[in-house]
């Protein structure tokens, strides 16, 4: 509940007036399909399947976390690997919610 309070109330800190927050809430009220939601949908789609598999192949070795039982130079090659690639692909400041301007 606390979560939810909280993304409602962060609306009123991103919109550029009170009156663009109400326009905001008052547009989660529709549910009529828009053309930004398929690129969403298929962007939630190129994460969560890699991970669901990822972890229906951890369940079946019994491991709790990727690499857990690999050597430690690959966890860590791994794992700098990502930090890199969450830099380079990362949002900045100049494309951040910019497909939701109200």
């Amino acid at each position: 509940m606390i979560f939810h309070l909280v993304c409602l109330a962060w609306i009123f800190f991103r919109a550029e007036s009170l009156h663009a927050a109400f326009a905001m809430l008052g547009g989660l009220r529709t549910l009529t399909w828009a053309p930004e939601y398929t690129v969403a949908l298929r962007f939630l789609a190129l994460f969560t399947i890699p991970l669901f598999a990822m972890d229906l192949i951890n369940e079946m070795r019994g491991e709790e976390y990727v690499f857990e039982t690999g050597v430690e130079t690959r966890r860590v090659a791994v794992g700098v690997a990502m930090m890199a690639l969450v830099s380079v692909f990362a949002a900045n400041q100049a494309n951040a919610f910019i497909y939701f301007r109200f």
